[in-house]
């Protein structure tokens, strides 16, 4: 009866939800910044449960992660401020020099996640694209100025994910979660895309979309299963 429990749970858990469910908020993205150039890249992203989830690479290698939870005050003003901004009519962006020392940046904001369709509304996400040093127009420079000042809160603050480059897991690693408990990999769903995990002091068990698994954890603290 516990296998079929935890099939039937895990099934829920990683079932898209209807258009009659709410989404995830943990999966939900309120805005992605990434900028990149030969030479590095750094990757921001805010969801709409309050993570917030700096990543850096240097070489193509993924050098750093920092987490960070905003309190729902938090969130709430940095998504008005965003949504005080008027994007109708922003224009493409004027290139400015190119190199491979200057960055290349995509933004896509999904500002409206928590309200129902509205025709009055530009279709969500928008998504723009610009160098660093491009003239933008005024209203997506102050945008970037959100995304910007979001990115430094969090790396002013943030935990550090401390994962082997290319972690993959494995059953019996054990893992921190961001609360601090620790959880033990146990087995892979029948389509290979979630992790069911148990708790090692408590008695839970979680299931975490592999893609998501650094994120909802900071590291490994065991990697028993491994020669």
């Amino acid at each position: 009866m516990r296998a079929i429990a935890a099939a039937l749970l895990g099934a829920l858990l990683l079932t898209p939800p209807t258009s009659g469910q709410s989404r995830d908020l943990r999966v939900v993205e309120v805005f992605d910044y990434d900028c990149s150039s030969d030479i590095g890249r750094r990757k921001t992203t805010l969801f709409a449960n309050g993570t917030i989830r700096v990543r850096r690479w240097a070489d193509d290698e993924e050098q750093q992660m920092l987490l960070k939870e905003l309190n729902p005050d938090e969130l709430r003003g940095f998504v008005n401020r965003l949504r005080e901004i008027d994007l109708s009519e922003s224009e493409e962006s004027r290139a400015s020099p190119a190199g491979e020392w200057i960055q290349k940046c995509e933004l896509v904001l999904d500002l409206y996640y928590d309200q129902p369709p509205d025709e009055d509304r530009e279709a969500q996400p928008n998504r723009f694209r610009f160098g660093r040093y491009d003239s933008v127009s005024l209203s997506l420079s102050r945008v970037i100025g959100v995304a910007e000042e979001v990115s430094l809160w969090a790396e002013e603050r943030a935990i550090v994910a401390d994962f082997p480059p290319g972690y993959e897991p494995s059953p019996g690693d054990v893992l921190e979660r961001q609360d601090g408990l620790l959880f033990e990999v146990i087995a892979f769903t029948s389509d290979n895309r979630g992790v069911e995990l148990w708790g090692v002091d408590q008695p839970l068990v979680v299931y975490v979309l592999r893609e998501e698994l650094i994120g909802e954890f900071i590291r490994v603290v065991d990697s028993r299963a491994r020669p």
